[in-house]
């Protein structure tokens, strides 16, 4: 059984189950009631540690103001909380006292505290990359009898999980924190304005969704094929305002601004490795063997001619 955990297989099983039962899943949508009042904010750690949490609106309505309440109960829970900033809004307004900025081609380590992980100087391919290759490292720095919870938290989600991510080699360690990170006291929050680029499967996975404001095409026929006729209602909402889906009840809630003005700590970056220098022997460069090969043959070719002569 632990290996079908590991793997994924129970994960994948689970998903198919969830398309089976898509007919039942939008009745559990409709339950919502048009005249719902808002409510304060809350969020459920227990699922949010056990399921992935996912945040959509359009720009502006307040997905980074979410994610910023749900790091700080989080952190008094004793979870670690990893924040990839694309923007510098995590670094400029969130509670998590240190940041650590991202060059190309510098190297990440697992923080073992509650970091903001500063990806604005890196390309969009760049970001995926690393947080990619964080993904791995994460993952194996659990499996080495780690006892720390984290929470990672991803801004621009459809960087890190576009469509058919299940399918893709460049997000396999990603897609494996995804499925069956819960295994490993792993879990994830993604935050997107564009819920029709992710792969479906992150969405099925989500235990707790936030959708703001939104009018976009694309986004709407999204949320349709989920809320049906209810989706409209997306397009009253203002900002700070949510629809709120867990555990088979919606809410709409209500939030304030977000604002921080915690003292942020820069971690140093970890000094960049030196350029090899070439091996020399006595003062001369060694030759590569390809070279070698390559000198070779045109001998050949020149006894070849002088024997045709």
């Amino acid at each position: 059984m632990s290996e079908l955990r590991e793997d994924g297989y129970l994960s994948v099983a689970k998903s198919e189950l969830m398309r089976d039962n898509c007919k039942a899943e939008n009745e559990k949508w409709n339950e919502y009631n048009e005249n719902l009042e808002s409510s304060e904010f809350h969020f459920n750690a227990k699922e949010g540690m056990n399921t992935t949490t996912f945040i959509s609106g359009s720009r502006g309505v307040g997905k980074s103001d979410v994610a910023m309440r749900i790091v700080d109960e989080l952190k008094n829970d004793g979870v670690v909380c990893i924040v990839f900033d694309p923007s510098r809004d995590w670094v400029q307004r969130s509670s998590v006292s240190q940041y650590f900025t991202v060059k190309p081609y510098s190297d990440l380590p697992i923080p073992e505290s509650n970091t903001v992980i500063d990806i604005s100087q890196l390309t969009p391919m760049q970001q995926q990359g690393i947080v990619e290759l964080f993904c791995k490292n994460l993952f194996e720095f659990q499996l080495d009898k780690s006892t720390k919870k984290f929470y990672i938290v991803l801004e621009e989600a459809q960087l890190f999980f576009p469509l058919n991510s299940l399918r893709s080699l460049k997000t396999q360690n990603s897609m494996r924190i995804l499925t069956v990170g819960r295994n490993f006291s792993v879990s994830l929050c993604a935050i997107s304005q564009f819920p029709a680029l992710i792969d479906k499967e992150l969405v099925k996975h989500a235990g707790q969704i936030f959708i703001g404001y939104t009018s976009e095409t694309n986004t709407m026929q999204y949320w349709k094929g989920i809320l049906g006729k209810k989706a409209e209602d997306l397009k009253t909402l203002q900002n700070g305002e949510f629809v709120y889906y867990c555990r088979n009840k919606i809410n709409k809630i209500q939030i304030e601004p977000y604002d921080n003005n915690t003292f942020k700590t820069e971690i140093p970056q970890l000094p960049e490795p030196e350029p090899t220098e070439p091996i020399i022997s006595n003062q001369t460069s060694i030759i590569p063997i390809a070279n070698l090969f390559i000198l070779l043959g045109f001998a050949v070719l020149v006894l070849y001619s002088l024997r045709g002569m």
